[in-house]
């Protein structure tokens, strides 16, 4: 088991650190919930990027900065009072990075946001408000000075996956191919209209964008009346 405390300890945090336990159940990274003891320092989010999947973690981080830190100028200059709830807030190490590598495992530390919480289901009302949360994420970076890394080449590339099914139908190693034929045939009937993306942007018809590309419910967080406060889960 890792030494959490000192790993945090690599990071700009204020108040004394208490106990550390795990938070969520995330796929990809390991979290953990960071308490602090004293009443007017905030509580921590301390997180294990999973270094096989995101290789280049200077890469992702950079990304990230640049992301949160022009949200944030947005935020600010729409006259918005509460963004440090509206945005993630990750903290420096000593050397300046928001990052840390313990000489195995890559960590980053962020603010927890207080009296907010995360679904994996919700009603058609809040499925209303995380598709506004969602372009509204997106509308805020159309005009992002910085260009961003690509974290995962291809990850949604869809003339790419469509050709990864395809070699995999082709393949058959399972052996169940005739059980989603249909399926597969649906597929196939929308594979143009899947690809025009990829298509126009080659012809010039469609600008370079920066996306989300994991807009799922979950990858939210919502106040205690149901609001969506900001979106969360920026590495890809």
């Amino acid at each position: 088991m890792k030494d959490l405390l000192s790993i945090v300890s690599k990071f700009k945090v204020q108040g004394t650190v208490g106990e550390i336990k795990p938070l969520g159940a995330g796929l990809i990274n390991d979290t953990y919930k960071v308490n602090t003891t004293e009443a007017d320092a905030p509580d921590y989010v301390l997180q294990r990027i999973n270094h096989a999947i995101f290789q280049n973690v200077e890469m992702l981080q950079d990304n990230i900065a640049a992301v949160t830190g022009h949200i944030r100028k947005k935020l600010t200059e729409a006259g918005e009072t509460d963004v440090d709830r509206k945005v993630l807030t990750f903290l420096p190490t000593e050397e300046g990075k928001t990052y840390w590598f313990d000489g195995d495992s890559y960590w980053r530390v962020m603010v927890f946001i207080p009296r907010a919480k995360t679904y994996e289901t919700v009603n058609p009302e809040y499925s209303y408000y995380a598709g506004a949360a969602f372009g509204n994420f997106q509308a805020m970076l159309a005009d992002i000075p910085a260009t961003l890394g690509e974290t995962i080449p291809d990850f949604h590339n869809m003339e790419f996956r469509l050709k990864q099914l395809r070699e995999a139908v082709a393949a058959n190693a399972a052996g169940r191919v005739a059980e989603v034929q249909y399926y597969l045939d649906e597929i196939e009937k929308r594979a143009d209209e899947m690809c025009k993306a990829e298509r126009l942007y080659r012809e010039g018809k469609l600008p370079k964008r920066v996306c989300h590309c994991d807009t799922k419910v979950n990858n939210m967080m919502f106040d205690e009346d149901g609001k969506v406060l900001c979106v969360i889960d920026l590495d890809t």
